[in-house]
């Protein structure tokens, strides 16, 4: 039996009619086929209301026929604070910044077609990358790298150049405090799962394993059955694993089902029902395709195994999270369609129920990753979804709305190519408190001139640490495949205000840079004022603050009427009060005084260039954060000018 989908494609991509229709299909050994049924597609690229970051999309060498599947990673490799995007492509790894420049990159033996796995494997702060090449004729290898791309001892890995078709699985399997590196090995008709040292070593003598069919999917590792043990999970092409450390089948396992059969999509682990156990959530193929969840023992859980409709195959790995931190989990599942809008988007509670508003529907169905996030804003989660349409050259990355209300504003999204096998992954990839979408997609004609295209989109909302639930390949980079409850992030509040010259119009002073300080003297938040003297902290919980402030306008203003104004406050002749003393006090005592008032004048003769306190006063006042946005207002001035004349425009 083989598995057929819908594609749409362009002249821009195919030596053919433009916006032909194309059938696409995986092959046995993975690639992508085509076969055309029209000569008309019917939806052709329209605008989109995001732009893509500056410096995006890209686009990289691509396989002729080997094509990425899952998506992107999005992680800070060098630690500065400013995410990198991980690409594998034909054989080379890129790592580009979120310019849009490349960091570096890494020439690679053999295909790559998932994406990398990026976690701190010995708990040293710095992130270690692995990466799994393949390819017909087979030339497979696994990666493991420093931040920097450089192999570390003992890698890479070559087992008869035998395909390594997954995502390496970084996890703590024995709880030394060092990850270990868990992948497959694709072989036919008994494939191997193996667990490896951060030195390429085998966890064990148990190690590796024979599987009884080809491997076919990412392992997912965690303690199903609660006894304080690691368990590694599989699927092979004919059923499901659970393995304990020592190499052992656990009780119940496998789970075999003569009427399905497993290829790419991978399984999670969740504890549905609270009770310590894992439930292991997949889809599969065969004469009787279904969404599963299964028990701890492998028996199925309540509500489970749901049909697919039409007996579809789906390749689409599951996506799974609380939406409402509440405990009870949503299960997410896509399958594929012909070129008519029809239900495509499933979504259950733990057993087996249907939500309200599903399925959702769209032309072609998707069978990529699917991800979650609130992408609009609006306190609700949408699900996104990629498609297996390239409809007049681009293909569609769908939000769906959580309510029924269609898609969220501005989408379906339109990177160029096909999208099929991908998705989208969500993050704030620039480290400017917003959310961005990076996809795959790649052109199609079987030529080696075929290129993978990156695209990042600016979506235009704030990203903080709830709006993503969901947002990559088994729902974070160590590919894991474990998920579990997430505590709800504090409330956070505004901290929002006017910075401005303390004159009888009150300039505003743009450009002072601000650093919101907890009462550990921590810094929280920076913020720089606008050209109106705004200025605004997002997301601050509850807590004592302080502000510091800084700017770089050149020191000025000051005269002999200002001397005189603090002469006379010292002969008690007249007083100032508040910033307006306060700038007086050059020499940073605590007092005005005549040692002051010299220091002043030598300024304004140019005798000295600087005072100990530097150039710039501010008077913000400590900030409290209880439960409400705060606004404070506050003033900045010259040191030296007592009559605020300075004007820093």
């Amino acid at each position: 039996m083989k598995k057929t989908l819908l594609l749409c494609c362009a002249l821009a991509l195919w030596t053919v009619l433009p916006a032909q229709v194309y059938r696409a299909s995986l092959g046995e050994d993975g690639a992508v086929l085509t076969t055309k049924v029209s000569e008309k597609g019917n939806q052709p690229a329209k605008a989109t209301l995001f732009n893509q970051l500056p410096g995006w999309p890209k686009k990289i060498a691509a396989h002729p026929n080997f094509k990425n599947m899952r998506g992107a990673t999005i992680a800070d490799i060098n630690n500065d604070g400013v995410n990198e995007i991980l690409v594998a492509s034909y054989n080379t790894l890129y790592a580009f910044k979120a310019d849009g420049s490349l960091l570096w990159s890494k020439q690679l033996t053999g295909a790559a077609i998932y994406p990398p796995t990026v976690a701190d494997i010995n708990l040293d702060g710095q992130l270690e990358i692995a990466q799994a090449t393949g390819g017909s004729p087979a030339n497979g290898r696994i990666y493991l790298m420093d931040k920097n791309g450089n192999n570390l001892p003992g890698w890479p890995l070559n087992f008869s150049s035998h395909w390594i078709l997954c995502s390496p699985v970084m996890a703590d399997v024995n709880g030394d405090d060092t990850l270990e590196i868990i992948f497959n090995e694709r072989v036919y008709p008994q494939g191997k799962l193996h667990i490896r040292k951060i030195d390429g070593s085998s966890l064990n003598g148990n190690w590796p394993v024979t599987i009884d069919a080809t491997p076919s999917v990412t392992p997912s590792v965690g303690d199903i059955d609660d006894d304080g043990n690691k368990e590694i999970i599989l699927c092979s092409y004919n059923d499901v694993l659970a393995f304990g450390l020592d190499g052992v089948l656990k009780p119940g396992f496998p789970v075999l089902n003569p009427n399905t059969t497993f290829s790419y999509q991978s399984p999670l682990l969740v504890d549905l029902d609270g009770n310590g156990k894992l439930n292991i959530v997949g889809s599969t193929i065969g004469d009787v395709p279904e969404f599963y969840a299964l028990n701890f023992d492998g028996t199925s859980h309540a509500g489970w195994p749901v049909p697919i409709p039409d007996a579809s195959w789906t390749y689409c790995p599951p996506a799974v999270a609380d939406l409402n931190q509440n405990g009870n989990y949503s299960i997410f599942f896509t399958r594929p369609i012909n070129d008519t809008v029809m239900p495509m988007l499933y979504g259950f509670d733990k057993d087996a129920n249907t939500l309200n508003n599903f399925p959702k529907s769209a032309r072609g169905g998707d069978e990529g990753i699917v991800t979650i996030a609130d992408v609009d804003n609006d306190g609700q989660y949408e699900i996104v979804t990629g498609s297996n349409l390239c409809d007049g050259g681009f293909g569609f990355i769908h939000a769906f709305k959580m309510n029924g209300s269609g898609e969220a504003a501005g989408f379906p999204l339109r990177p160029q190519g096909f999208s099929y096998m991908n998705g989208a992954d969500l993050a704030d990839v620039n480290n400017d408190g917003m959310l961005e979408l990076v996809s795959l997609s790649y052109d199609q004609t079987f030529s080696t001139t075929d290129s993978a295209i990156v695209n990042v989109y600016a979506l235009n909302v704030p990203c903080t640490a709830s709006t993503v639930l969901f947002g990559t390949y088994k729902g974070s980079n160590s590919r894991d495949g474990l998920i579990t409850a997430t505590t709800p992030p504090p409330p956070a509040y505004t901290i929002n205000g006017t910075l401005t010259y303390p004159n009888a119009v009150h300039t505003p002073l743009a450009g002072v840079v601000l650093t919101l300080k907890n009462a550990g003297g921590a810094n929280v938040a920076t913020a720089t004022t606008d050209i109106s003297g705004n200025y605004t902290f997002a997301n601050i919980p509850d807590g004592n603050y302080t502000i510091a402030s800084a700017s770089s306008k050149p020191w000025g203003g000051v005269s002999a009427s200002d001397v005189l104004l603090y002469r006379k406050h010292i002969a008690s002749i007249s007083q100032l009060t508040g910033i307006f003393l306060a700038s007086g006090d050059v020499n940073a005592s605590g007092d005005v005084t005549a040692a002051d008032v010299l220091l002043i004048k030598k300024r304004i003769a140019i005798i000295i260039s600087s005072f100990p306190t530097g150039d710039w006063l501010f008077n913000p006042t400590p900030v409290s954060v209880n439960g409400n946005n705060v606004q404070m207002n506050f003033n900045g001035i010259i040191y030296g000018d007592a009559n605020a004349s300075y004007n820093p425009l």
